[in-house]
């Protein structure tokens, strides 16, 4: 026989307590928002995605001294951008290349 799971009915205090949680979320993602296109924000983003992309490239041609150079180089500008309330998301380390569409003549 299946025995049948319970369902738990949450109190009105849990569902306000899900609800705020919900709202601040929401408040850090339209901050976040805000800043990407702040004048002061755009620039630090294409410089956090020039050091990625130079740091692939890096990583890929094997020099692991400018990686190294590079990853150094992105934490205080990803600092002042997640003080600026921006989520970043992690350097990427050596990306595996993926299948390539061929052209069709």
């Amino acid at each position: 026989m299946v025995e049948q799971k319970k369902r738990k009915k949450r109190t009105p205090d849990q569902m306000i307590a899900d609800l705020q949680a919900e709202i601040e979320r929401v408040k850090a993602r339209a901050a976040a928002k805000e800043a990407k296109a702040a004048p002061e924000g755009k620039p630090f983003m294409a410089a956090v995605r020039a050091i990625d992309k130079a740091a692939e490239a890096a990583v890929e041609a094997g020099n692991q001294k400018m990686a190294r150079a590079l990853e150094a180089a992105r934490a205080p500008l990803s600092e002042h951008l997640i003080e600026m309330g921006v989520r970043l998301q992690p350097a990427k380390r050596g990306r595996k290349p993926g299948p390539r569409k061929q052209a069709v003549a």
